[in-house]
């Protein structure tokens, strides 16, 4: 019979694992943090997949000479932390490591709290969710927190010639094909070496891997997103930034991004549409509209042909001048209404009047219509009647684009007023 558990049948990311923190490849700040500390403490790693979290886990374990249970958040339950917590009743303390920490449920999260504030457990959790999101707060205040990052190019290509130089049996990798394998991982160690261990069984030792076997292994692949976590908000969250930084290219990588890992094009559409607005306003009167157009293509359409829409309207908006100065005045006006107005007296010039009765009341009487004046405008009050003493200002033109020109042009119009200013 075959022993499906011997050696060789051990994945080659759980070969590699280090046994020590000297052995730790990136993650030198959490590393050298880790190291100061003088006793066993609970402890929450959080980062991507692949950046060491477990390593971490079972270095502490040995460095602490804790005996250690480990159990997955994703298969376990409460019964099985009860489990741990008998059985550190008899042992005395004991780490236990709980895998993707953020599935437990609240309540399961609430089970963990008298253990690890007594001290009966050593807990280390892992999590790839943002804690801040995924953990109750009560826990997370036990636990110390530790971000891991990515790991850096590197690192991972360090990593991959350790791979190769313990068991590649001779195989090399052409300096393109390691390349093109740690673009591929997404920064996922684990997910690195899985992708080597395949493409190594697929060759022939003593052989050098070159780039069209590794293309050839990655055609299939999967880019490494999810459209409902992080890291769907941090794509978005880069995508608006670099609009808003007047950088279409950046802008442009994200939303494609995106798009290729299957983010539904409607949900760019409409974050398009509320850029136009917020962060270009009047600068450019043209950049709403369009937005609104690649909506409804979008909408009636879909992809593949949207992502050209998608592309274009990326572009300009990205390129437009800025502006938010409307999106200050909204904010300004409700802020005024909620702290300032507790009604509104709306002046008799400026009532409706549909009602004989209403214009008896002299609801509309004396309104000077702007269109009887050469100019078009007339020096006219449009406050609420009890405002009229000190009427504020909430729109405050930029400099840029057209919002420039409105300003030039309000200024104009209202500088005999001098309660109402646009320099």
């Amino acid at each position: 019979m075959v022993n499906l558990f011997s050696s060789q049948y051990i994945p080659l990311a759980h070969k590699l694992r280090p046994e020590n923190f000297d052995l730790v490849l990136g993650q030198s700040r959490v590393v050298r943090d880790l190291m100061r500390l003088s006793k066993p403490v609970s402890i929450l790693f959080y980062g991507p997949p692949g950046s060491g979290k477990t390593t971490l886990a079972n270095i502490l374990s040995r460095v602490w000479g804790l005996q250690t249970r480990s159990l997955s958040a994703v298969s376990a339950g409460v019964k099985d932390v009860r489990d741990v917590f008998q059985e550190a009743e008899k042992l005395g303390t004991i780490a236990l490591f709980l895998d993707e920490i953020h599935r437990f449920s609240s309540s399961q999260q609430d089970s963990l709290l008298e253990a690890v504030e007594t001290g009966k457990i050593i807990l280390i959790g892992a999590t790839t969710e943002n804690p801040g999101f995924r953990i109750n707060r009560p826990l997370l205040s036990r636990l110390q927190v530790f971000r891991l990052d990515p790991l850096s190019e590197d690192s991972l290509s360090e990593l991959l010639d350790k791979a190769l130089e313990k068991y590649g049996e001779g195989r090399s990798l052409k300096e393109e094909a390691k390349q093109l394998l740690i673009h591929s991982s997404a920064m996922d160690a684990r997910k690195l070496l899985t992708t080597l261990e395949a493409i190594i069984s697929l060759s022939s030792a003593d052989e050098s891997i070159e780039t069209e076997q590794v293309r050839s292994y990655l055609d299939s692949r999967v880019l490494a997103y999810d459209k409902n976590k992080e890291n769907h908000y941090d794509l978005i969250s880069a995508f608006i930034k670099s609009l808003r930084g007047s950088d279409p290219d950046a802008a442009i990588l994200y939303m494609t991004y995106m798009l290729e890992s299957g983010e539904d094009p409607v949900f760019i559409a409409r974050r398009l549409v509320v850029f136009a607005s917020e962060d270009i306003g009047n600068a450019s009167v043209h950049a709403l509209p369009l937005a609104v157009a690649c909506l409804t293509v979008t909408e009636r359409i879909g992809m593949p042909e949207a992502g050209i829409s998608l592309a274009q309207v990326t572009t300009f908006l990205a390129s437009c001048p800025k502006s938010n100065a409307s999106y200050l005045a909204y904010n300004r006006a409700k802020s005024y209404i909620t702290e300032k107005i507790s009604t509104m007296i709306i002046p008799n010039h400026l009532r409706n009047a549909p009602t004989s009765i209403h214009k008896k009341e002299g609801a509309g009487a004396n309104y000077k219509y702007p269109h009887n004046d050469p100019r078009g405008f007339v020096e006219e009050f449009y406050f609420p009647d009890n405002l009229r003493e000190s009427p504020p200002q909430f729109y405050f033109p930029t400099e840029s684009g057209m919002d420039k020109n409105l300003k030039n042009h309000l200024k104009n119009l209202w500088q005999k007023l001098n309660w109402k200013k646009y320099d």
